[in-house]
C-alpha cells in the first residue's frame, strides 16, 4: 500500500491552507480523511483540513477531539454518527479511538458495523446507477427507495429527486416497450409465414437437394476433392441414416475411397487403410481384398525397410535408435492382425528386450570399465608384471595331487592346469571352484612318465600379509569384474 508521501510527492507539496511550497518533510502534515497535504502549523490554524466536504474540516473545534474526551464519550459519538448515517464520519472516530486504545472491543464492533452498513450502502447505489444506465428504471427506483435507509437527510433530498425523475420516465418507457413489442410481433409473423413457406416447399425435396449439391462437386481425378467428398457423403449419411437417398451415398463413398486407395497406397498406406475400411468387404469382397492386398504390400515394404534399419543402428552400436525402429514396426504390425505381419511381431518383442538390455549395458559397461582401470592402476602399484588378463576361476575336477598342490581339468575350456594350492589339500576326483592368476609354466609328469608342460596358476590364499591381502582382494575384485564386462559384451554382441 502507498504511503501518503508516495501518492502526493513525498515533502515538495503545496499546502492546502497557505498555498505554499512544503519545503521540509518533516514539516508536512496529511489529512487523515482525504489525504490533503499541510504545514503541520496551517493544520492546526485552520483547525483541520480545508476541503469541504471532508469530516475532517475544523475537527479542532469539535470538543470531541480533545485527547481529553473520555474514550465513552467518544463512542457514544460514534453511535450518535451512526443513528444519523453519517458512516464514514463514524469510521474516523472509530480509527481515532482505535489508535490511543486498540484493543477497545466496543470500538472494534462499531468500526465494523459502520464498515458493513458503508458497503451495504455503496452496493445498493452501485446497482441503482446500473439499473438506471440499463434503463431499468423500475429496479432502479427500488434500489433507490432501499438506499434512502442508509443515507442522512443532506443525501435524501438528491436520491428522492431521482426517484421522482424515474417516476416520470415510467410511462414514456412503457410506450416505448408496447410499441417495440407491436413491431417485434409483425417481425415474428412475416418470419414465421416465410419459415412455413420454406418448409412447405422444400420439406420432401430437401434430400434430394442436399445430395444433388455434393454430387455435382465430383471429380475423381483430384484427391483433395475426393477426400472432401467422401465427408461430405458420410455427413449426409449420418443426417439422413433412414433416408430414401443412404444407398446411394453409400456406393458413392465405396466408389470414390476405391478411387483413393489406388492413388495414394504407395505414398501413404497408412491412409489408404483408413479409406478402406470405408467399403463394405461383405458387398464388395473382391475389391476390397484386391485393394487390401495393394496396402498390405506398401505396408510390407516399410516394414523390411524398418528392420533393416533396426539391423543398421545395432551393428552401429545405437541401441536406443534401433529399438525406436523396431517399436515403429511393432506399431506398423498392429495394423495388421491375423496376417504373415502379425507372425513378426514375437521376434520384434524379443529384439526390443535385447536393445533394452544393450541399452541398460551400454551405462554398466561404462562403469565396469572405469572400475577396472582403477583397480589395475591398484594392482600395479602392488606387482606392476600382473596384468587383468592373467586372472582366471577355474572350476573342474581334480586329475591328480603333484608337489605343492594339484592337476585340475577345467570343464570351462576342457583344458589341465597345475594349480598351487598353498597347502590346501584336495583329493583326485574332487571337483572343485577356485580364483588364481597366472604365475607362467610349470613342468609335470603324467601317470605314464611323460613331461608336460601346463600353465601355473597361483591360489589366493585366505591369510597372507597385509599387502598380499590387498593384492588378492584387488585381484578377486577385477576377475569379478572381468567376469561381468565378459557377460555385456555376450549380449552387445548378440544380433537382433
Amino acid at each position: 500500500m502507498q504511503t501518503n508521501e508516495e501518492i502526493h510527492g513525498g515533502a515538495e507539496s503545496v499546502c492546502q491552507h497557505c498555498l505554499k511550497q512544503i519545503e521540509k518533510k518533516e514539516e508536512a502534515f496529511y489529512c487523515p480523511a482525504c489525504g490533503t497535504v499541510y504545514h503541520d502549523n496551517c493544520w492546526h490554524a485552520g483547525h483541520g483540513c480545508a476541503v469541504i466536504s471532508c469530516s475532517q474540516r475544523n475537527i479542532l473545534l469539535n470538543p470531541l477531539y480533545s485527547s481529553a474526551v473520555p474514550v465513552r464519550e467518544l463512542l457514544v459519538h460514534v453511535e450518535y454518527l451512526m443513528n444519523l448515517k453519517k458512516f464514514s464520519e463514524a469510521l474516523n472516530e472509530c480509527t481515532r479511538i482505535l489508535g490511543a486504545e486498540k484493543d477497545n472491543l466496543e470500538a472494534k464492533v462499531l468500526y465494523n458495523r459502520a464498515s458493513s452498513l458503508l458497503n451495504i450502502r455503496m452496493k445498493i447505489y452501485e446497482s441503482a446507477d446500473e439499473a438506471f444506465r440499463k434503463k431499468e428504471y423500475k429496479a432502479s427506483a427500488m434500489f433507490y427507495r432501499d438506499y434512502l435507509k442508509y443515507c442522512d437527510e443532506e443525501e435524501s433530498e438528491f436520491i428522492n429527486s431521482r426517484i421522482k425523475y424515474i417516476g416520470e420516465l415510467l410511462p414514456a418507457a412503457a410506450r416505448k416497450k408496447k410499441i417495440l413489442n407491436g413491431v417485434y410481433a409483425v417481425i415474428a409473423a412475416i418470419i414465421l409465414l416465410s419459415a412455413g413457406f420454406l418448409a412447405y416447399t422444400h420439406i420432401y425435396l430437401r434430400e434430394d437437394f442436399e445430395f444433388a449439391d455434393i454430387e455435382r462437386d465430383d471429380d475423381a481425378k483430384n484427391v483433395r476433392v475426393i477426400e472432401s467428398q467422401i465427408g461430405r457423403y458420410e455427413r449426409f449419411l449420418i443426417k439422413y441414416s433412414d433416408g430414401k437417398l443412404k444407398d446411394r451415398a453409400s456406393e458413392k463413398i465405396s466408389g470414390l475411397s476405391e478411387i483413393l486407395i489406388k492413388a495414394i497406397y504407395k505414398d501413404d498406406w497408412r491412409v489408404a487403410l483408413e479409406y478402406l475400411k470405408k467399403i463394405n468387404s461383405k458387398e464388395n469382397p473382391k475389391t476390397y481384398n484386391d485393394l487390401f492386398r495393394l496396402v498390405y504390400s506398401a505396408a510390407w515394404s516399410e516394414f523390411a525397410e524398418i528392420k533393416k534399419e533396426a539391423s543398421r543402428y545395432d551393428g552401429q552400436k545405437k541401441y536406443a535408435e534401433a529399438r525406436n525402429q523396431i517399436e515403429k514396426g511393432i506399431a506398423l504390425i498392429d495394423n495388421f492382425r491375423d496376417t504373415e505381419l502379425d507372425r513378426q511381431r514375437q521376434q520384434l518383442l524379443d529384439s526390443k528386450n535385447l536393445l533394452s538390455k544393450k541399452i541398460g549395458f551400454v551405462v554398466k559397461a561404462k562403469d565396469i570399465d572405469r572400475e577396472i582401470k582403477e583397480k589395475t592402476e591398484e594392482l600395479k602399484k602392488i606387482e606392476p608384471q600382473l596384468s587383468v588378463s592373467d586372472i582366471i576361476i577355474i572350476e573342474g575336477r581334480v586329475v591328480k595331487k603333484i608337489t605343492g598342490g594339484v592337476v585340475v581339468k577345467s570343464y570351462g575350456d576342457r583344458k589341465l592346469y597345475a594349480v598351487n594350492s598353498a597347502g590346501v589339500q584336495y583329493e583326485a576326483g574332487e571337483e572343485i571352484s577356485v580364483t588364481g592368476y597366472r604365475k607362467g609354466k610349470t613342468e609335470v609328469k603324467d601317470d605314464a612318465g611323460n613331461t608336460m608342460i601346463l600353465p601355473a596358476i597361483n591360489l589366493l590364499p585366505d591369510r597372507v600379509s597385509a599387502l598380499e591381502s590387498d593384492k588378492n582382494s584387488i585381484l578377486q575384485r577385477l576377475n569379478y569384474l572381468k567376469g561381468q564386462r565378459e557377460k555385456i559384451d555376450s549380449v552387445l554382441k548378440a544380433g537382433i
